[in-house]
């Protein structure tokens, strides 16, 4: 993931699919001390990922969710919802809610596999519909859990 080393990534999804810290040492083999000292340093690292993709993108953030991996802000130049999530499937990523057309993009294959790749991974069911909806609206719907204000999404 390029952020974390691969025994951080290992504590941060397992902390994702909601275990305790004693349990995620048991898992791992280490003290439940030595999982609460790396959730600290993963933290910094999980924000610092996310703040940064924010002002390289120069994007307002609305909100942050370290244990998630997900960053919900604004874009001041194209007036639009923007995502940022991080995982272990794509790295990070920014995702611009809009209504693009994504038939002529080129990139709508690419964007749809690394959205049902995110899905997989954060737990979110799609019906076989939801798979062949537009990225745009795909995003949406594997995202809106995250947002604020979304409902039950």
């Amino acid at each position: 993931m390029g952020y974390m080393t691969g025994r951080e990534t290992d504590i941060w999804e397992l902390r994702r699919n909601r275990l305790n810290q004693s349990e995620i040492g048991r898992r791992l083999g280490i003290t439940r001390q030595a999982v609460h000292k790396a959730l600290g340093v993963i933290d910094s690292k999980v924000e610092r990922a996310l703040t940064e993709a924010a002002e390289t993108n120069r994007l307002e953030i609305r909100s942050l969710d370290l244990v998630e991996g997900f960053m919900e802000a604004y874009s001041p130049a194209y007036r639009i919802p923007v995502v940022v999530s991080l995982s272990r499937a794509n790295g990070l990523k920014v995702w611009h809610l809009y209504e693009g057309d994504c038939a002529s993009c080129g990139y709508e294959r690419s964007c749809r596999r690394m959205l049902l790749d995110e899905a997989e991974e954060r737990d979110v069911e799609l019906t076989e519909g939801d798979r062949k909806i537009p990225p745009t609206h795909l995003a949406l719907k594997i995202f809106s859990r995250y947002l604020e204000g979304a409902g039950d999404g």
